[in-house]
């Protein structure tokens, strides 16, 4: 009866169509009934529950990340010669696990410590304020993930790896577009992946230019850096200087798409409840809560793949060795076993209970600190400048069609 029951319920699930951009009401279902399930669709065990979902994320000997940046679906055979034809494809720490992930992990995450995000704060207040100035220049109305939230997020982990003003339009949108065969973007088409792969050859050359430049003459930036870290002599071979830039390329992408992704969702949801706007920009004491609850219900990580080292058990599942599962943050942030009224988006509810929107384990976010105060700063600075900013009637927000990464591709707003 149990596994008519798990077959059914993961038949139900359609990821890429009736469930890609509210999923939730399903996983609160699934949460009760079977919250470890398999999708037929996507051929992974889904799990659901807080509890489920972080014992997986902390426990790297019994579900690798060696699969964590594989497509989701099949890419074309045309995309394949363009992504050779750039730097060689070496894995990079996030698809590692143990020592070697920490050994890997090490060099990046030295940029996002507290201090040196502090020292990014300035900046960050830089920018979102002259991003808030340009939309009040121009016209009463805006898209606010082309006209802020994608600018703000790009230039900020940009200015954090060394990349120069000049390029960092070009590199935000080639990363943007990249992520079209990167990261469990539903069905693009054969040109549209040839053209996300063209992009992501460009934005990892204009990457690897500035790892040459850096080379020669370092400077105080996280290319810098990394570039002592992965050759103190000097040297540096092919395949490292290929993971240098990979994981460059990740790093730059994740701090731009998640970030600007939580932004966008965070205004979104506070327009759509105009009553906690109001309080917000009333009470500017209550952004820390505010902060906490977007992230909580606004998480842009949704699906993460592992790959069970052996055969275990979760939540009454037996998985076998070299099972594929897909832990999903997004469900465990609503489970109704840990939060009161999960459903609901309350920027009064107490923060202290801890979410997922960072992940979980030896994988947690090198960035949350960075992401926490881009939330921050955005929110304090269009309360100020921007109280009556409301949702355009008629044009609704549409969203990323991502399996991986959730968030809006436009907010309509006005003021």
């Amino acid at each position: 009866m149990e596994e008519a029951m798990s077959e059914s319920l993961g038949d139900e699930y359609d990821p890429m169509g009736t469930h890609l951009d509210d999923p939730f009401d399903f996983y609160r279902r699934a949460q009760r009934e079977m919250p470890v399930f398999f999708s037929s669709k996507l051929g992974v065990w889904v799990v659901t529950r807080m509890a489920d979902v972080k014992k997986v994320m902390r426990d790297g000997r019994t579900f690798s990340s060696v699969n964590n940046l594989r497509p989701l679906e099949p890419l074309s055979m045309e995309v394949l010669p363009i992504m050779f034809s750039g730097y060689p494809l070496v894995p990079v720490f996030l698809v590692m696990d143990g020592e070697e992930h920490l050994e890997h992990r090490r060099p990046w995450a030295a940029g996002f410590t507290a201090e040196r995000v502090e020292a990014v704060r300035p900046y960050i207040t830089q920018r979102a304020t002259a991003l808030a100035d340009e939309l009040t220049a121009g016209e009463s109305t805006a898209e606010l993930m082309a006209a802020y939230a994608n600018p703000l997020a790009n230039s900020v982990i940009a200015h954090v790896m060394g990349i120069a003003p000049e390029d960092h339009a070009a590199l935000g949108d080639d990363t943007r577009n990249a992520v079209k065969i990167a990261i469990g973007y539903v069905a693009p088409s054969e040109e549209e992946q040839a053209e996300a792969a063209q992009s992501w050859v460009h934005s990892q050359q204009l990457i690897g230019s500035y790892v040459d430049a850096r080379r020669a003459e370092p400077r105080d930036d996280l290319i810098s850096e990394a570039i002592a870290a992965y050759a103190p002599d000097g040297e540096l071979s092919e395949d490292a200087e290929a993971e240098l830039v990979g994981s460059a390329w990740g790093v730059t992408l994740a701090g731009q798409i998640t970030t600007s992704a939580v932004i966008g969702a965070g205004v979104l949801r506070l327009l759509e409840h105009p009553e906690q706007w109001r309080l917000l920009c009333e009470r500017p004491d209550m952004i820390p809560h505010a902060v906490e609850e977007i992230l909580r219900f606004c998480a842009p990580g949704h699906l993460f793949l592992r790959q069970t080292t052996r055969d275990t058990v979760l939540a009454g599942q037996e998985l076998p060795e070299g099972t594929e599962v897909a832990v999903c943050p997004a469900a465990a942030n609503r489970d109704e076993a840990v939060f009161d009224r999960p459903g609901e988006f309350d920027i009064t509810r107490d923060s202290s209970t801890g979410h997922l929107a960072f992940g979980h384990g030896p994988h947690y976010c090198i960035g949350f600190r960075l992401a926490r105060v881009e939330l921050e700063i955005s929110l304090r600075v269009l309360t100020e400048r921007l109280p009556k900013l409301r949702l355009v009637p008629g044009r609704p927000a549409t969203w990323r069609p991502s399996l991986i990464q959730k968030g809006p591709a436009t907010v309509p707003v006005a003021w």
